[in-house]
C-alpha cells in the first residue's frame, strides 16, 4: 500500500466496520466467480430440433451430392 491510501484506525468500532465491510466484497466477489465457474462448464442449450432454412439447404445439398456420386459410380461401372 502507499502512504496516501493508506487508512487509519482508531478505535475497534472502526475496525470492525472495515473488517465487514472487506468480508462482504469478498463474498460478493466469490458469488460472481462461483457464477462465472459454472457458467464456463455448463452444457449449452440444444438447439430447437424441427426444420429450418439452414436444416434444410444442408440435407439438400448431401442428398445431391449423394446422388452425383451415385451417377457417376453408375456410369463409371455400368460396362
Amino acid at each position: 500500500m502507499d502512504a496516501k491510501r493508506r487508512e487509519t484506525y482508531r478505535t475497534l468500532h472502526e475496525i470492525r466496520l472495515r473488517k465487514e465491510v472487506v468480508l462482504s466484497e469478498i463474498r460478493r466477489d466469490n458469488e460472481r466467480m462461483n457464477i462465472l465457474w459454472k457458467d464456463l462448464f455448463r452444457k449449452p442449450k440444444p438447439q430447437k430440433k424441427g426444420f429450418t432454412l439452414s436444416t434444410v439447404m444442408t440435407t439438400g445439398a448431401g442428398l445431391a451430392d449423394g446422388f452425383m456420386l451415385a451417377w457417376k459410380l453408375y456410369r463409371k461401372f455400368k460396362k
